[in-house]
């Protein structure tokens, strides 16, 4: 049985998309409520929206049910697919009457039985949730007069959506059985959902079977009671834990104390803190791998992939698999996995828009696109201009125009006079349609929107506005 969060946020934090989920089970699959960004979560996420079975609605807002609409004109029209809509008895009438009608109703369409297999359970009422899974709903407390609920169900998981602090109802989910309860919470003041510091009032033992939804975080803090991920596939078999809390072996732990040393004093954008996210990234794209991928592998390959990058070595491609090969045969590395880590850092980098050659592992794959992801959005911003500093380029010139369609020769030759902003053009822009995973894609792709809104603004304080960039960049409008 698996859970993916579709979004984490509160149908307001650009990035952050609507707090549902994605259950699976059996090859079912049933969306815990079905907010506006529900559709655009699972196409980033590669899913066809007409692989979906059923639909459960946990209240009466845009973020949780704003796009049953979409789904009713779909299913009717396009994919001709019956879906389950799962609807507590005490809104069945409310959610056609007051919410869906007076976009849905025709002569021929007048109800949600014309759109949907509607099924209206009461509180306690079992019901088959996904695959043959067995869920009750409960009634949770958001706003005064208003119906909202939460799930339980396959007799071990809790969903509460969005709730105030309810000590009580934790209670009685763990009498029942609850091992993993997915819990609302807020960052801040919070007035209809709970808010941080409520949660951090439950007992010990709450806290250990909590897992925070509709935190806002797209990067949740560590410490304290676990944060769902957006995008991240949760085997709920894992319980406890809402994430794998791996212990790394020797040879990683051993491989990050060196390339930490190493890595101290760089100022170049390819520091340690690099080299740390894209280790955490990867090793989060291998835990939601569909194919089987060498863990350790990945790990390595992350952590080395910049031990001697050839911008910084004369332009020397093998300086990178070199240096790595070297540490790995003093850690003593399996010889297969030594090649097998080259040619991954060998294949790794961008060389041009006119090059483009695909990994030829998984594992090559995740790094690359974890490598990738720290290359966009504010983070490949800050590094872009360090980078350009480095090599002594402008920061911006309206009058050089950027280079397109350059050969590997083109990309490596530092010696053309360029700009920092001319870099967005001739790789940054272009980094989202080389992502190789979707998990991956759906990040890059809130990243690449927030360069695109940078260089406007940017060009507008610059006067540049009109000009040749900006006119430029309207292609890379996604």
């Amino acid at each position: 049985m698996y859970l993916t969060m579709l979004g984490t946020g509160n149908g307001f934090t650009p990035g952050v998309l609507d707090s549902n989920a994605l259950l699976e089970e059996r090859g079912s699959r049933t969306l815990i409520d079905c907010g506006i960004t529900a559709w655009e979560s699972l196409a980033s996420l590669g899913i066809p929206r007409d692989s979906i079975d059923t639909v459960f609605i946990t209240h009466i807002h845009f973020d949780h049910a704003g796009g049953l609409e979409s789904m009713a004109l779909y299913s009717k029209f396009v994919s001709h697919k019956r879906v389950k809509l799962i609807v507590p008895a005490p809104i069945r009438q409310v959610l056609w009457d007051q919410y869906l009608r007076g976009g849905l109703y025709s002569p021929d369409c007048h109800s949600l039985e014309d759109y949907f297999d509607v099924l209206s359970p009461e509180e306690n009422e079992p019901f088959d949730l996904c695959g043959g899974i067995t869920a009750e709903w409960f009634f949770t407390r958001h706003i005064d007069g208003k119906f909202s609920c939460g799930l339980f169900f396959g007799g071990q998981y809790a969903y509460t959506s969005d709730m105030v602090q309810d000590l009580p109802l934790m209670h009685s989910l763990v009498e029942r059985g609850a091992r993993l309860i997915f819990h609302d919470c807020q960052m801040g003041n919070a007035s209809v959902h709970c808010s941080y510091s409520d949660i951090l009032t439950y007992p010990p033992e709450i806290l250990d079977k909590l897992c925070l939804i509709h935190h806002d975080q797209l990067t949740p803090p560590s410490g304290g009671p676990a944060f769902a991920v957006q995008h991240r596939r949760i085997d709920l078999s894992m319980c406890p834990d809402c994430q794998e809390h791996t212990e790394e072996d020797p040879l990683v732990l051993r491989t990050i104390r060196h390339m930490k040393e190493l890595q101290k004093d760089e100022t170049t954008g390819h520091d340690w803190f690099h080299t740390q996210r894209v280790y955490h990234e990867a090793v989060l794209l291998t835990e939601l791998s569909p194919v089987p991928v060498d863990r350790q592998t990945v790990a390595l390959a992350a952590l080395l992939h910049d031990i001697a990058d050839w911008k910084f070595n004369g332009g020397d491609e093998e300086a990178g698999p070199r240096a790595a090969g070297q540490w790995l045969e003093s850690c003593g590395a399996e010889r297969e996995q030594i090649f097998h880590i080259q040619q991954i850092i060998r294949d790794l980098s961008f060389k041009g828009t006119g090059e483009r050659k695909k990994m030829s592992s998984p594992e090559g794959e995740i790094v690359q696109d974890a490598d990738r992801l720290d290359a966009v959005g504010a983070i490949g911003i800050a590094r872009a201009f360090a980078t350009g500093s480095s090599l002594g380029n402008l920061i911006f010139d309206p009058a050089l125009p950027p280079r397109d369609g350059m050969s590997s020769r083109e990309y490596k030759d530092h010696s053309v006079r360029s700009t920092s902003v001319n870099h967005f053009y001739e790789k940054l822009l272009h980094i989202y349609e080389l992502m190789n995973t979707p998990q991956a894609r759906s990040q890059a792709l809130s990243r690449h929107r927030f360069m695109v809104a940078y260089l406007q603004e940017l060009y507008g304080e610059c006067g540049a506005g009109g000009g040749m960039h900006q006119e430029l960049l309207k292609q890379f409008a996604l």
